[in-house]
């Protein structure tokens, strides 16, 4: 009796285990087959755009790389409510699968864990998703195009928000990637920008040419683009050949603090576009609207300075002269004139002749000489004549 009742306890409790051991908890969700989710984005106003930059997305959320990117899409929201831009836990993190145990012994199911971060998750990015507004989707070709070394570098141009009035409102950015196949990754982190409004643009006025140099003036505004009062820092020059779609770099570095810039470096004969952007006080980054464009040709009518000394020395047959040489940056060279017993001077040379000397092999001796040098530009200006120098071959 003893013997039946102790395998019947024994039975139980065998079965009670393996009861125990088949027994499935909830159901884990399928592992995610997104790109993961970007997380380094970062934003800065230049100009009137919004600057975004992040890493390129080169891995899945189970950490394998990603190989089949399709596409990323930017979204904004202006004015965000502030739950939007509160901290979050990062998403795109796939979660331990194993159970673990607190201090206190309380036991976390994993199912439970996976399902409280999916459900907030998932609230958050629906809650962003209802306010934001996809501005872009760059796809493969476009993605290179803006890619700078391992980053991705996007502008937002923010000209129609303050057409519309909403150019002083914040306002929050997001990116996503997709994959090929259509997965897309979780909401990267929030990050947000409240713009400065950039000033209006300045009035060009006609340019004054001087030798060597371009003068340019504007008329400073007055206002911002919405029509409020306008804190400028200072002015950008920009230059660029009529034959050119777009401008380079600015010609000054440091913002000109007055409304007048010297453009030393201005080449002649090419025809040229010139622009003024005035800049935030206290944000150099960020310019105003580009002046009306001032087109205009610099043309060379400045001519070089004269010698300022002639020799000329007889050699039986010959006359030798010698000149100081003229300093100038566009100097072609010179031509030498001579004339005799009061006549008009006639060229000696049919071209300018670069060296400061020259020698006249047609000089008949007995007679008077009088010559003359002029410095001769690239633009065919010639200069002043030198001082008079005679000689008498003898």
């Amino acid at each position: 009796m003893t013997g039946s009742r102790s395998f019947r306890a024994a039975l139980l409790v065998a079965l009670l285990a393996s009861l125990s051991c088949g027994k499935k908890g909830d159901p884990l969700p399928p592992l995610p087959r997104g790109p993961h989710a970007v997380s380094d984005l970062a934003v800065e106003q230049e100009g009137d755009d919004a600057v975004l930059t992040f890493a390129f997305p080169d891995r899945l959320l189970t950490g394998a790389p990603l190989t089949d990117l399709a596409s990323i899409e930017v979204y904004r929201v202006v004015k965000p409510s502030p739950t939007l831009t509160e901290p979050r836990r990062p998403s795109g993190v796939v979660p331990p699968t194993s159970s673990s145990v607190t201090g206190q012994g309380a036991v976390h199911l994993p199912g439970e864990s996976l399902r409280r971060e999916a459900t907030n998750a998932r609230l958050a990015e629906e809650a962003f998703y209802r306010e934001a507004k996809r501005v872009a989707v760059l796809s493969l070709a476009s993605i290179a195009e803006h890619t700078r070394g391992a980053s991705v570098v996007y502008r937002d141009p923010l000209g129609a928000l303050w057409s519309r009035g909403e150019g002083s409102e914040p306002l929050a950015y997001a990116v996503i990637s997709m994959r090929r196949g259509g997965e897309r990754s979780p909401v990267s982190n929030i990050v947000t920008l409240t713009p400065t409004v950039a000033p209006d643009a300045p009035v060009l006025l006609p340019a004054i040419a001087e030798e060597g140099r371009l003068c340019l003036e504007w008329i400073a505004p007055e206002t911002d683009v919405l029509g409020r009062p306008a804190s400028i820092g200072g002015y950008r020059v920009y230059r660029r050949a009529l034959s050119e779609d777009e401008y380079g770099a600015p010609l000054n570095v440091q913002p000109v603090v007055g409304t007048s810039y010297v453009d030393t470096s201005a080449p002649y004969g090419v025809p040229l576009v010139y622009t003024v952007r005035a800049v935030v006080a206290g944000n150099p980054k960020v310019e105003g609207l580009p002046a009306e464009e001032l087109p205009l040709i610099f043309v060379d009518v400045f001519p070089p300075p004269a010698p300022t000394r002639l020799d000329a020395l007889s050699e039986g047959s010959l006359v030798r002269l010698l000149w100081d040489p003229v300093d100038a940056p566009d100097l072609a060279g010179y031509l030498v004139f001579r004339s005799e017993e009061g006549g008009a001077p006639t060229a000696l040379t049919k071209s300018p002749v670069t060296d400061p000397f020259f020698t006249d092999e047609t000089a008949r001796q007995g007679a008077h000489y009088r010559y003359t040098v002029r410095a001769v530009d690239r633009s065919g200006n010639q200069s002043a004549p030198s001082p008079e120098a005679t000689a008498e071959p003898f």
